[in-house]
């Protein structure tokens, strides 16, 4: 028997602030954050989705989209699951672990002002591996984008109650990768 899940509350938030966003003409959600919000839409599903993921936003690129992790159905309030970054086109590591739920997601975010840093920390091998991959890969284009970033993110931190700072996203997924384990191998299945 398949669980019906409700919408968590900071998800209706993001729904929010996008339809605002359309409202204003200022853009989308997926604009800003690099996401669109699509939950528990099976027809988003890849073969290396896993079965108790939720699908909640895709990306709009190769397949790519967030998912809520419910451990075979542990987690009933999605606001407190686990979030995945299910990448189909990358070969052995489709499933990746990215935050502990989605407000941290949303904290990560603002903290790094790009999305797609996420799905490259099984690379470093050290902190400094990260921050000059950060340095190198993404940070020109975040600062040309500084004052859509500022807009956004003062968004995030009006609109949604309780996202925390996350000063130190290195030590953040090393420790969320050190107490959270997932139950997929990493072919998704």
């Amino acid at each position: 028997m398949k669980i019906k899940y409700e919408m968590p509350e900071s998800l209706v938030d993001i729904v929010r602030i996008d339809k605002e966003l359309r409202e204003r003409n200022a853009g989308t959600f997926q604009d800003f954050v690099g996401f669109y919000i699509s939950f528990n839409n099976d027809e988003d599903r890849y073969y290396c989705t896993p079965d108790d993921a939720i699908i909640f936003g895709r990306t709009g690129a190769n397949g790519d989209h967030f998912a809520f992790y419910a451990f075979n159905g542990s987690f009933t309030d999605l606001e407190e699951a686990p979030i995945i970054f299910i990448q189909p086109m990358a070969a052995g590591n489709q499933v990746t672990l990215v935050a502990r739920n989605l407000k941290d997601l949303l904290a990560l975010f603002i903290n790094l002002k790009e999305i797609y840093v996420l799905e490259r920390f099984r690379f470093y091998k050290n902190k400094l591996d990260f921050i000059n991959d950060y340095n190198d890969n993404y940070l020109n284009d975040i600062r040309l984008r500084e004052n859509d970033s500022n807009f956004i993110i003062n968004l995030l931190r009006t609109k949604i109650e309780g996202i925390v700072n996350i000063d130190d996203v290195y030590e953040y997924i090393i420790d969320l990768n050190k107490q959270i384990k997932l139950v997929v191998d990493n072919d998704g299945y």
